[in-house]
């Protein structure tokens, strides 16, 4: 799996058809980032079944092994701006968009800047 540094956002749903529809919806808007983040934090907000929905979907950055697999496999391997979904995870279906990378970067063995000593 491609390891990056992303900040998603989901709508959790409990049927595929609903997912669907709000997929669709949403790649509809695809090209101007900025109304589709704007609708996308409606619908998480008005459909989700996760508490994320008061922040308008925003789980924050993910880490290994700390959400759904299914969720965490496709976010990795979607670019910012792209609406994703639905996944299916035993949560239920999730449409999920990338909202922000950081870069990540090697610190050295200990997660520190190496300086020499004299």
């Amino acid at each position: 799996m491609n390891m990056r540094s992303i900040r998603v956002s989901h709508i959790l749903l409990t049927t595929e058809e609903l997912a669907s529809m709000i997929y669709s919806t949403l790649k509809e808007t695809e090209d101007n980032r900025e109304l589709l983040f704007k609708m996308f934090r409606k619908l998480a907000s008005k459909y989700s079944a996760c508490s994320s929905r008061n922040k308008g979907g925003d789980i924050g950055f993910i880490e290994f092994n700390t959400n759904a697999r299914e969720l965490e496999e496709a976010a990795m391997a979607t670019p910012v701006g792209v609406v994703g979904g639905p996944i299916k995870s035993r949560f239920g279906y999730h449409v999920f968009l990338v909202t922000d990378e950081e870069q990540l970067g090697d610190l050295g063995i200990d997660g520190l800047h190496t300086m020499s000593i004299k």
